[in-house]
């Protein structure tokens, strides 16, 4: 479905092909179209993509998804992303511009603007083998956080096996949320690749 959502955007725009750029889960969905329609992709862009988490990992996340987090205020939000260590390298500011999507419900309460249950089916899709990484041979930017990441160095090194000369790697300062802790880094790194 995500796939067909996808495909069904790019014909609407007119965009036959161009250089994509995929985030964690969209990093796995930016791998899935390569397979199945490769001369849609141009060259690829993966930052900290969620190649494949184990069912004991999407466990933990789903479990996590359950609890209904909310915030009193704005303020109350921010505290608790910048204390959180979700992105510890991320600036006040990124928070700041982050609670600006939060929704307030009917008791009054910010809480995020997204489904629980479509989050849950991402996260068990994300448990399914990849595809072949032999399938992925385009020139392919892999960003990593030199903190933690969903790419597991297995994952790693078989990517790197299968892409050789076609595969650039860049690991910056951050955890997952690259954008949030590493921005200007991970602007540079994609902006020198796409330029080549």
């Amino acid at each position: 479905m995500h796939l067909r959502d996808v495909r069904e955007t790019l014909d609407g725009m007119g965009i036959s092909r161009a250089p994509f750029i995929g985030f964690s889960f969209g990093g796995r969905l930016a791998m899935e179209l390569i397979a199945f329609d490769r001369s849609r992709v141009e060259r690829l862009v993966l930052l900290d993509p969620a190649i494949q988490i184990t069912g004991e990992r999407v466990a933990t996340l789903t479990n996590a998804l359950l609890a209904d987090t909310s915030w009193g205020s704005r303020e109350e939000a921010i505290e608790s992303r910048v204390a959180s260590g979700v992105a510890p390298y991320a600036p006040r500011e990124h928070w700041e511009l982050w609670s600006e999507g939060l929704v307030e419900g009917t008791d009054g309460r910010l809480r995020l603007p997204f489904s629980r249950p479509a989050a849950i089916t991402i996260y068990s899709e994300l448990a399914t083998p990849p595809p072949p990484f032999d399938a992925l041979r385009l020139p392919t930017l892999l960003i990593l956080g030199s903190e933690s990441t969903l790419v597991s160095p297995k994952q790693r090194d078989r990517y790197r096996y299968e892409l050789g000369d076609f595969l650039e790697t860049a690991t910056v300062r951050a955890q997952h949320n690259l954008i949030a802790d590493a921005a200007d880094e991970v602007a540079a790194a994609i902006t020198a690749f796409l330029a080549r």
